[in-house]
């Protein structure tokens, strides 16, 4: 399990928009409010954010509260679109920087609030027969959730639709596992610039994770596991995606 924050809008130090709220992505790492799974984030923290024309990552396996450089680092980068996950290792082994969300590939980064069920080697290998060469050398870590993105990447290489690429991956995990939580933000941007945050709340044989959106007049939009402080914000429902832009938001049934 993990918890996550999504952000796409008018530029914005990486400190306000993780940061500086009364439930920030630092007490969502240690004072979860709506998180059934686990007790604490405390297994790493990745942070994520749109730099001209690629992703730049800062992650750090240890727990977020004991990264001293965090606070002087977020208030020194801006950006336009941003991730931020703290993590709870379903499997204690799974531990390490490879396998610290968020995961980059070329214009795209993910994030995955939930687990498979018995993520064991017959699970996993049925998800890799799916993937290519070429995608299986992307796997660095051992956790699901790169398995995941590196899956929806080769789909994504195929269907070159991201909201089709990521309901068929939903389709073959579910196919292929006892049961599964499968809450995913992906940021991308396409070739003409335009940035685009896509977030799902699904799971089949288990409660589903808690997913809000909040949507500011200021001009963007946040999407995360838990409500961040006092603007409104909205419960999305099981088994959608949502695809958010810096003035609209889109909502639609897997």
């Amino acid at each position: 399990m993990c918890r996550h924050i999504g952000y796409i809008g008018r530029k914005k130090n990486l400190y306000s928009i993780l940061l500086k709220h009364k439930h920030s992505l630092i007490e969502l790492a240690y004072k979860p409010k709506l998180m059934n799974e686990a007790t604490l984030n405390a297994d790493g923290f990745g942070l994520a954010w749109r730099n001209k024309e690629s992703f730049k990552l800062y992650k750090n396996y240890l727990p977020i509260w004991n990264d001293l450089n965090l606070e002087s680092l977020s208030k020194s980068i801006s950006s336009n679109l941003v991730i931020g996950n703290v993590r709870s290792a379903t499997i204690s082994e799974n531990q390490g920087y490879f396998n610290t969300h968020p995961f980059n590939f070329k214009n795209f980064c993910f994030s995955h609030n939930g687990f498979i069920k018995n993520f064991n080697n017959l699970t996993r290998k049925k998800i890799f027969k799916y993937l290519k060469p070429k995608y299986i050398n992307l796997v660095k870590g051992q956790t699901d959730s790169e398995l995941i993105f590196v899956l929806l990447m080769q789909i994504m290489d195929n269907e070159k639709k991201i909201e089709k690429s990521i309901k068929s991956t939903i389709q073959i995990i579910k196919e292929n596992c006892d049961a599964c939580m499968l809450n995913f933000l992906i940021a991308t941007f396409d070739k003409n610039g335009k940035n685009t945050l896509y977030a799902t709340k699904f799971s089949a044989g288990l409660i589903t994770p808690s997913l809000f959106y909040s949507k500011n007049n200021n001009g963007y939009t946040m999407i995360s596991s838990e409500k961040l402080n006092n603007d409104k914000w909205y419960s999305v429902k099981n088994n959608s995606l949502i695809k958010a832009s810096e003035n609209k938001i889109e909502i639609e049934k897997i």
